[in-house]
């Protein structure tokens, strides 16, 4: 085989390469531009809600919000404030439902984009504190009636320490997708596209649908897991 054989086969090979990076960094900026995006107009229709006092469309855009989780986007925390203000202004009216919906909606938010750990556990741990002390403070059914208030705190607070950590399952079908996804995307760079920069349409069917597979499967592990 000659040596400009080999060195096309190289260079080939160095083109695949590069495609499938930069298909795996666009796939991966999309993503997390849609996750921002997403934040921002829910934070933004929640600060409006909160402003008009329609509080309970405000917690609604707020929990969506919090849910819409990226490292380093600054709207997960600001939903988080805004749904924190929302609860003590309740507490302070005296509306324990309302302040137990907006504490319940930042302690279902911040389950709801755990991994391996909490992204805000300091936030999750004053809301359930606060959850506790209102659950205890309500009127008690017959089976409670003789115990204190601080031992129903105590019932409520241990209930809600209670971590049962991430579905194992979906955390595996989560995983297994986002291997599918970046493996596929590299398998169409390198088999669905030739030396000439051409599709190859049966490769590009074939590996295009595993990419769809993939990301499906991510997207479904990420939600429910």
């Amino acid at each position: 085989m000659s040596s400009s054989r080999i060195a096309g086969r190289g260079a080939g090979r160095l083109r695949g390469a590069l495609r499938w990076l930069g298909v795996v960094g666009l796939l991966l900026a999309v993503l997390i531009l849609r996750v921002v995006t997403s934040a921002a107009a829910e934070v933004h229709a929640g600060d409006k809600y909160r402003k008009a006092g329609q509080v309970d469309a405000a917690v609604v855009h707020y929990r969506r919000a919090a849910r819409w989780y990226a490292p380093g986007s600054p709207y997960h925390g600001q939903a988080l404030a805004g749904l924190g203000a929302l609860g003590r202004a309740a507490e302070k009216a005296g509306d324990v439902d309302r302040a137990l919906e907006a504490y319940r909606a930042i302690r279902g938010a911040l389950m709801a984009t755990r991994s391996f750990q909490v992204p805000d556990r300091q936030r999750l741990l004053a809301a359930d504190e606060r959850i506790a002390s209102l659950m205890a403070a309500l009127p008690r059914p017959p089976g409670d009636a003789g115990k204190s208030y601080a031992a129903l705190r105590r019932e409520h607070l241990t209930l809600l320490s209670a971590d049962p950590g991430p579905k194992l399952g979906w955390t595996l079908v989560l995983l297994f997708g986002f291997v599918l996804w970046v493996s596929a995307v590299f398998g169409f760079s390198v088999r669905a596209i030739d030396d000439a920069d051409r599709f190859i349409p049966r490769e590009a069917r074939r590996w295009g649908a595993l990419i769809v597979v993939g990301f499906g499967l991510f997207v479904l592990g990420m939600s429910l897991g």
